[in-house]
């Protein structure tokens, strides 16, 4: 099992987002499933319910990862990708990733706009073998 953390400011255009990467990964034959931050905070029922799927695709806040309240989900997100509507905030969101050992990157605007859920999927997924492989 994989987990991707989709961030934003906390908006319908994410969640929508967020459903478009799922139904990418289901069209390539992934069980996917979509969940929200609550989930995925206890670790133990979290790993229990979800642990035989391919990928976990978590949409939350930006507001999600200060160092205090993202060391919930430290162990069971893989990769965060930061929205266009909080890129602002993506230095802070690095800093307090970078202490846990979880990339992140940017989504690309025009990818986002065009709500290519399979981009983002592949995004993603590049970012989660990277941490993989080392």
């Amino acid at each position: 099992m994989q987990t991707l953390m989709i961030v934003c400011a906390g908006g319908a255009t994410s969640s929508l987002m967020a459903q478009n990467v799922v139904k990418s990964a289901t069209s390539e034959g992934m069980d996917a499933v979509l969940l929200f931050p609550d989930d995925v905070k206890y670790k133990d029922s979290f790993l229990k319910k979800y642990s035989e799927r391919d990928l976990v695709v978590v949409m939350g806040p930006v507001g999600a990862i200060t160092a205090g309240k993202f060391r919930d989900y430290k162990e069971q997100v893989d990769a965060v990708l930061v929205a266009p509507q909080v890129k602002y905030m993506y230095k802070t969101v690095e800093e307090v990733l970078g202490e846990l050992s979880i990339p992140c990157a940017n989504i690309d605007s025009l990818d986002f706009g065009r709500m290519r859920g399979d981009k983002i999927l592949t995004q993603g997924l590049a970012l989660m073998d990277a941490k993989n492989s080392k």
